[in-house]
C-alpha cells in the first residue's frame, strides 16, 4: 500500500476547508471514496503525487 497526497476542498457545516491530505490506496492513485473516507466532508481533490517515506522507513545507505 502506497501513501498519496492530495490537495482537497471540504464543507465543513457552513464553510469550506482546504488542504492536504495524506491518503492510503494500493491504486496507482487514490478514488473519490477513498479520499472521502480520509477527509470528512470531501468534496474535490487535486493529485499531488506519492507521500515520501518516513525517515525511518528508507533503507540506510552504507558507508563505502
Amino acid at each position: 500500500m502506497r501513501t498519496h497526497l492530495i490537495a482537497y476542498l471540504a464543507r465543513t457545516g457552513a464553510s469550506v476547508e482546504q488542504g492536504v491530505a495524506r491518503v492510503p490506496s494500493q491504486r496507482g492513485r487514490p478514488s473519490w471514496h477513498e479520499c472521502a473516507d480520509v477527509v470528512p466532508g470531501y468534496l474535490i481533490g487535486q493529485y499531488l503525487g506519492s507521500a515520501p517515506e518516513p525517515e525511518e522507513m528508507r533503507p540506510r545507505s552504507r558507508p563505502a
